[in-house]
């Protein structure tokens, strides 16, 4: 990636949380590890070198001697919030670009953006696959379609922070590993690109299917985002 879009990315997480602007710029004389208060949720992000922990201010005590690599991991974090309601929402690697993805045939592939393609799409996968991507409800979204006009895959994008396009990609199990939801993703992050947005990519730490994709659209994994959720 460009420099520039680096910076961009590193603007819109430091927003996101309220912090400067300028909080997760790299740098020696930046602070090694930044705090953010939550009453209700813990995280821990990294970008690059960048560390930020989130979280009440008895985690701040808790995790004080723990270096920020070690509680990104689940168990780890987990353990300091031991004796506290607590549920593990998982650590997500987090991925972005500022290049189009190029496959062949792109721009003939059959799309519907309709609500009915959506459902319909939706009605062929797993429940959990449907509720964790939310296709329905981004606010960009593509279906493509078969030479039956029956939908092949999902993919679409929620503008965040103004800065970012967050991609989500539905696959239904039976099209999978056929290049199907590479193929709606890579319409999803050409349109973010579009819009002046830069694509950003979260998946799951384990999910090495959804990796996969991501590094053959061209997205470059930079960081990593483990979530607790407090109460």
């Amino acid at each position: 990636m460009e420099t520039n879009t680096d910076a961009i990315v590193r603007l819109g997480w430091a927003r996101s949380l309220g912090l400067p602007d300028d909080a997760l710029d790299p740098g020696d004389d930046q602070p090694g590890t930044l705090w953010v208060e939550s009453a209700d949720t813990v995280m821990v992000l990294r970008l690059w070198d960048r560390h930020v922990l989130v979280g009440p201010d008895w985690l701040r005590q808790r995790a004080g001697g723990v270096h920020p690599l070690q509680l990104a991991d689940e168990s780890v974090l987990l353990r300091c919030c031991e004796g506290r309601p607590a549920r593990l929402l998982g650590q997500d690697v987090l991925a972005f670009t500022d290049r189009y993805a190029e496959l062949d045939g792109l721009a003939d592939v059959p799309v519907a953006d309709d609500p009915e393609a959506v459902a319909a799409l939706e009605r062929g996968c797993p429940p959990d696959d449907v509720t964790e991507v939310g296709l329905a409800g981004l606010g960009r979204v593509f279906v493509t379609l078969d030479d039956r006009d029956q939908p092949t895959a999902g993919a679409g994008y929620d503008e965040w922070q103004g800065i970012f396009g967050q991609i989500g990609v539905l696959t239904p199990p039976e099209q999978r590993r056929a290049g199907r939801g590479t193929t709606a993703a890579a319409l999803a992050l050409n349109d973010a690109l579009d819009a002046g947005l830069v694509p950003q990519w979260r998946s799951r730490v384990d999910n090495v299917a959804a990796r996969r994709m991501a590094r053959r659209l061209g997205l470059v994994e930079v960081g990593s985002q483990t979530t607790v959720a407090l109460g």
